[in-house]
């Protein structure tokens, strides 16, 4: 995975000359593509005002629809993702790309948004300011934090009670505090993280994953160039790819038993916490697919 974000990081900005602003202020005229989550593919498909190309392998009943455009580009995208109780608007999209595995379903359940970044070589600064501002942008279109359900529910604030570098009470979370999206991150701790940031929320029966990469191409404590993109996944895709193949056909008869072990987990990794004067985030809801009784 990582490999594919450095080719993709490449594809993107490789061939940039460092364009001036200029660029991004020339008046552009908007395509905007509403998507339903949830709804068929196919309807997107027709309906669409901008053609989705298609790469289909018939063996394995998977296609992927993608539009693709230059991040200098004046014709820019303008995406609404809509579900009964909320909607998410995104502009500046450079790339879209639509996931139909007809093995799973022949509606919308996975997506993937690629966003025009800053100028390359802006500053980190400038870089954290817009990256937490597409969170605050999730935040009030409805979605909210998610915590895997293997990985403890410490929240940001107490990450200065316990050294959490190398791992979280034994866990090495999916859901990592210093990526609470309630929580901004200093300006050192984003310079100091990893190439890579990720932060996860949920909407009704939707998960978003947020992935930033970073270029370490050239050490700078001052500016970089990074690649922003939102992965939008069904629970129920989510946690059916999670089986292994063999698996996936009753999947839904072993999940409730999966759950309860990644649960537990989660509670042996918080009573270390308890133990280090850690507090636990009690007032977390779980989508609805991830409460037991």
């Amino acid at each position: 995975m990582r490999t594919f974000w450095l080719l993709c990081f490449v594809f993107l900005v490789g061939c940039d000359d460092s364009p001036s602003e200029g660029i991004y202020k020339v008046k552009s005229e908007v395509k905007s593509i509403n998507i339903q989550l949830g709804s068929p593919v196919e309807d997107l498909l027709k309906q669409s005002p901008v053609k989705f190309s298609s790469d289909c392998l018939a063996a394995a009943n998977i296609c992927w629809h993608e539009i693709n455009q230059s991040r200098d580009d004046q014709n820019l995208l303008s995406v609404s993702i809509t579900q009964p109780k909320s909607t998410l608007e995104l502009d500046q999209v450079v790339s879209l790309g639509i996931v139909a595995d007809d093995d799973i379903s022949k509606d919308i359940e996975e997506i993937e948004v690629t966003l025009r970044g800053l100028p390359d070589n802006s500053t980190h600064e400038e870089n954290r300011v817009l990256v937490y501002s597409l969170i605050d942008k999730l935040k009030s279109a409805g979605w909210h934090k998610y915590y895997f359900p293997s990985d403890p529910r410490i929240p940001g604030t107490e990450l200065d009670k316990f050294d959490w570098k190398k791992s979280i009470f034994g866990r090495s979370p999916l859901s990592h505090p210093l990526f609470d999206p309630n929580r901004k991150m200093s300006l050192e701790q984003w310079i100091g993280s990893d190439m890579l940031y990720d932060w996860y929320l949920y909407s009704g029966d939707y998960l978003a994953h947020i992935k930033v990469l970073r270029n370490s191409a050239v050490a700078s404590t001052e500016t970089g160039t990074y690649l922003i993109k939102i992965e939008l996944t069904s629970l129920n895709t989510f946690w059916q790819n999670s089986f292994e193949e063999e698996e996936r056909p009753n999947w839904k008869k072993l999940f409730p038993e999966h759950l309860k072990t990644l649960l537990l987990l989660r509670s042996e990794a918080e009573s270390k916490a308890r133990t280090a004067g850690v507090e636990i985030d009690q007032s977390y809801q779980a989508p609805a697919m991830e409460q037991v009784d």
